[in-house]
């Protein structure tokens, strides 16, 4: 049998197990030789031994909480039982504030260009409780060995997309009732029964909905291949579900839970998104610009004084630049001075800009400006090919000049405002985790002793850490 990521199945596992081992941003690759034994008698979620912790009347049940335990220590060796399960509820109770407050509508407001939720969710879900059982569902997979050899109609199948229809599918919506009896007569995939599921076969219809607009678009371009590859992809994910609610012992409220934490942290995530936590500059984020907007100008000052460093830009730089028509630019033509030196090249020309110039005419020379005002002080660059692919260009930057925008330029005002704002919202995120945990009552089983380290709310993983707006 092909790996579950050869099929798509493992995307995003890392988003839920990175959560409980924070900080770090991933989980490495899925380890087939770790599995656990699962009792075969179903579990009572409710009795006290089955359970972790309780909220109410929501339970965090102790075989879930373990098998997560197991992945997440991949990533973190020493995270305990109850650290993680305290992780978990405030996944659960983030991902109901943000259902609630926000709601998936805007959430996941890109789900017409993207993978709907639904299906990430879902294939998440499968992934993650698949690395439970790795060899025992690969066994049971290579033994059912569902699929049957299908031939498709590749005149047919291209027939189907160049021939105008009055229902005409586009890329960027659902199958209504009509598509999808026209999708559903395309046959991808035959299979055997499996499990307690007849032979059947799946169709366009059942792949169509699991695309996002560049899957959508390879499929209208008369991708069979990609195609095929889809339905043995869904083949795949239906028979990991039917083996899961039938052979792994877990009880429907066991497998169940492991969904709800995914789809959980999913919202969770969505929520930092769209409040701008993650700070993504070209992100729309209505509460970050809302703060943003109401920043004063003695707060802009003060952040200012406190924070030069935040604020240099280079104001002056003198070099050389040297343009060849060939990679061999400079190669061996030193008139005088060392290798890696371009004040040797007699073609060489000089350049001094100093901030408020105008820029330059050609693009060509903007190019090489803003190379060169990158380049660190010292010897020259490499032969760096042309945008245009028409020459190449070395630069040597000799000195820059550095100093602080403007305190009232609107280069200070714009960067003060996202901090400032970003850092009200970091506050209140804080704040709220703290609340949601306290309010939520949390009630540990017995036997089970609480985390022995205080609760620290975290923060999001910042997008843009590492950029900067020097120039």
């Amino acid at each position: 049998m092909a790996a579950a990521g050869q099929f798509g199945i493992g995307l995003g596992v890392a988003s839920l197990l990175a959560a409980l081992v924070l900080p770090s941003p991933v989980l490495g690759a899925t380890e087939k030789g770790a599995s656990t034994t699962a009792a075969k008698t179903a579990v009572d979620a409710k009795a006290s031994s089955a359970w972790v912790a309780r909220m109410g009347e929501d339970l965090i049940p102790r075989r879930p909480a373990e098998a997560l335990l197991m992945l997440a220590r991949r990533e973190q060796p020493d995270i305990t039982l109850p650290e993680l399960t305290r992780r978990l509820a405030l996944d659960l109770l983030l991902g109901e504030a943000a259902r609630q407050e926000v709601g998936d509508e805007q959430l996941f407001s890109s789900r017409r260009v993207g993978f709907a939720p639904e299906v990430e969710w879902r294939r998440q879900w499968l992934a993650t409780l698949q690395q439970v059982w790795p060899d025992r569902i690969d066994r049971a997979w290579r033994a059912a060995s569902p699929e049957v050899p299908t031939s498709l109609d590749a005149k047919a199948w291209a027939a189907w997309w160049s021939t105008p229809t009055s229902t005409g599918l586009r890329m960027d919506e659902d199958l209504d009732e009509a598509q999808r009896a026209e999708a559903g007569r395309l046959v991808l995939l035959r299979h055997r029964a499996y499990e307690d599921t007849a032979a059947g076969a799946i169709t366009l219809a059942d792949i169509w909905p699991l695309q996002n607009v560049q899957g959508r678009r390879l499929l209208r371009m008369g991708g069979i291949e990609f195609a095929q590859a889809q339905a043995r992809q869904l083949l795949h994910e239906r028979f990991v579900e039917r083996w899961l609610r039938r052979e792994s012992g877990w009880s429907t409220a066991e497998l169940d839970f492991v969904r709800r934490a995914i789809e959980a942290r999913q919202r969770k995530l969505a929520w930092e998104r769209w409040q701008g936590l993650t700070a993504d500059p070209h992100g729309d984020a209505p509460e970050r610009d809302a703060l943003a907007a109401s920043v004063t100008t003695e707060e802009i000052a003060a952040h200012y004084r406190a924070h030069p460093e935040r604020f240099e830009r280079i104001e002056a730089v003198d070099g050389l630049r040297l343009r060849c028509p060939s990679a061999a630019c400079g190669e061996g033509s030193q008139v005088g001075g060392a290798a890696g030196d371009l004040r040797g090249e007699a073609d060489a020309r000089s350049v001094a800009w100093r901030v408020g110039d105008p820029a330059p005419a050609s693009e060509l020379d903007a190019w090489s400006l803003d190379l060169l005002r990158a380049w660190p002080v010292g010897p020259a660059s490499p032969p760096i090919r042309h945008p245009d692919g028409a020459g190449w260009e070395r630069v040597q930057t000799l000195s820059v000049k550095r100093g602080l925008h403007p305190v009232d330029s609107e280069t200070v005002r714009h960067e003060a405002r996202q901090a400032l704002a970003l850092d009200k919202l970091e506050r209140a995120w804080q704040q709220r985790q703290r609340k949601l945990l306290m309010s939520a009552g949390l009630v540990w089983a017995p036997g089970v002793t609480p985390p022995a380290s205080p609760f620290e709310p975290a923060l999001p993983i910042k997008s843009d850490e590492g950029h900067a707006h020097a120039h």
